[in-house]
């Protein structure tokens, strides 16, 4: 397939950047950056070469989805200290042995991103814990992220929320500061990826399992397949996360195309229970509408299938992309629980209730605990040692780069404004979502309005309505 590739391409911007924007924003040294108590990963590439791409278009929408694709891999060598204390070394670059090699990584985040402070993808020659915990090799992996997501709490908080609710994985991360060639760079989140691990990441079967995503971005990827959701779209196609792409055989692409495809007949016939595991589904979205994710037409939505057996089924193993936290009204669901770009506004519309009985057990069975722990851990983090040496991390971040990101404090009281209005503002939201059995014949002889779950008027009863009596004023809910 042919790209549209635009003009500005940043390696031919860098070098213009390496000489100018350094002396334009103030340099912050070492000794400082150790200062803030934050650790410190030091990323020393060959010969001084900075990781490059080139700006891309969508090839579908000109207008839309400027991006960035990665066009270079660069050897280094990754250090990671804490003051005066060497946590890791991972040595120089020797394939296969030792050393690293790091590139731009992000879509959208990525193309907003000044050159020099850019989101960055880690592969180590050999498998390690970049988070340094007790049992290393438990947790040893070859591939980590480096988010620009240490600057708010959303990240922070979506990932402990992930946790609370009982996602299969949910990355660990921690904050720390970023030099690279000497040159201070920011406070990152250093993060695990999405991969396949059986001991700590997402388990599927090595031989015969499978991870794939939801992506709007597959133009960048060189192999892909589509499924019967998005066959008139197109926006969305299915990637590879595992196996890796080019280890794909025609017969692994065959069989879970299919498997996806077959899925997608049942929720819309409403016969989805033997494809989908129901409890990683609800777990997904119930956290998104917690946390009030405005996007619902980005990436990072993950589906395993644990192998190609008929005893698993289609899982969400994990959340990613926080974003758009707290950007929906108070009242709201999150865009994902009625946006048709997903599966899930079929499910919550289904004859079948067992996607929604589901979910909302899993509500009123956590309620009051998730809402507790929530606050309980950002008022704990907020007084944290991590986040006292985050906040003067984000000083120096703003000095660096000319920035006005304000304090973690600022955002744990918009946060906690959030939680405590939240969780009483969606519940009769939630609670509407199990069918009331009410007469037909009762209807027939009342007036009603009607309405669609996403709460737009309609005219007849068609699948799922929500209906309100003009003569009570009471609202039930229809299923027809």
């Amino acid at each position: 397939m042919i790209r549209k590739l635009v003009s500005i391409i940043f390696c031919s911007i860098t070098s213009f950047i390496l000489s100018t924007s350094m002396e334009a924003q103030a340099i912050i040294d070492l000794e400082t950056v150790k200062n803030t108590g934050l650790r410190v990963i030091h990323i020393t590439t060959l010969n001084g070469e900075e990781p490059q791409g080139m700006i891309i278009s969508n090839p579908w929408d000109d207008a839309t989805n400027f991006n960035i694709k990665n066009s270079n891999k660069v050897a280094c060598r990754i250090v990671l200290t804490q003051g005066n204390d060497t946590l890791y070394d991972s040595g120089d670059y020797n394939k296969n042995i030792s050393g690293a090699t790091i590139k731009i990584n992000g879509n959208t985040s990525a193309y907003y991103s000044d050159p020099l402070n850019m989101p960055y993808k880690l592969k180590l020659e050999k498998k390690a814990d970049l988070l340094c915990r007790a049992n290393d090799s438990d947790y040893a992996d070859k591939n980590w992220r480096l988010l620009k997501d240490a600057v708010s709490l959303n990240t922070i908080i979506g990932l402990h929320v992930s946790e609370l609710i009982g996602m299969e994985w949910t990355s660990a991360f921690i904050p720390c500061n970023v030099m690279i060639n000497g040159d201070y760079r920011g406070c990152y989140l250093l993060m695990e990826t999405v991969r396949r691990n059986d001991k700590c990441r997402i388990n599927t079967d090595e031989q015969t399992g499978y991870i794939v995503e939801r992506d709007p971005y597959w133009w960048k990827e060189q192999k892909y397949f589509n499924t019967s959701w998005y066959e008139n779209k197109y926006n969305y196609r299915w990637t590879w996360k595992y196996p890796d792409e080019d280890d794909v055989t025609t017969e692994q692409e065959l069989y879970i195309q299919q498997y996806i495809n077959n899925t997608e007949k049942a929720i819309r016939e409403g016969n989805y229970n033997d494809y989908i595991d129901i409890e990683s589904f609800t777990k997904w979205i119930l956290a998104h509408d917690i946390l009030g994710t405005r996007d619902s037409g980005g990436s990072n939505m993950y589906f395993k299938k644990y192998d190609n057996t008929d005893n698993s089924k289609l899982a969400m193993p994990c959340i990613w992309d926080f974003d758009s936290n707290f950007e929906v009204p108070i009242n709201s669901f999150s865009r994902l629980h009625t946006s048709d770009n997903a599966y899930f506004n079929t499910l919550f519309q289904s004859r079948n209730q067992s996607f929604n009985n589901t979910y909302v057990k899993l509500w009123n069975d956590n309620k009051d605990y998730l809402k507790q722990s929530i606050v309980a851990f950002i008022n704990n983090y907020i007084a944290s040692d991590e986040a006292k040496s985050l906040d003067r991390s984000i000083v120096l971040y703003n000095k660096r780069w000319g920035y006005t990101f304000p304090n973690l404090h600022t955002h744990a009281s918009n946060a906690l404004s959030w939680f405590n209005s939240r969780f009483e503002s969606l519940d009769p939201s939630i609670q509407l979502l199990i069918h009331t059995n009410i007469d037909d014949k009762r209807v027939e002889n009342k007036r009603y309005q009607y309405y669609n779950l996403k709460g737009i008027r309609q005219q007849n009863k068609r699948g799922i309505t929500i209906i309100r009596d003009y003569t009570t004023g009471k609202t039930f809910k229809l299923k027809n």
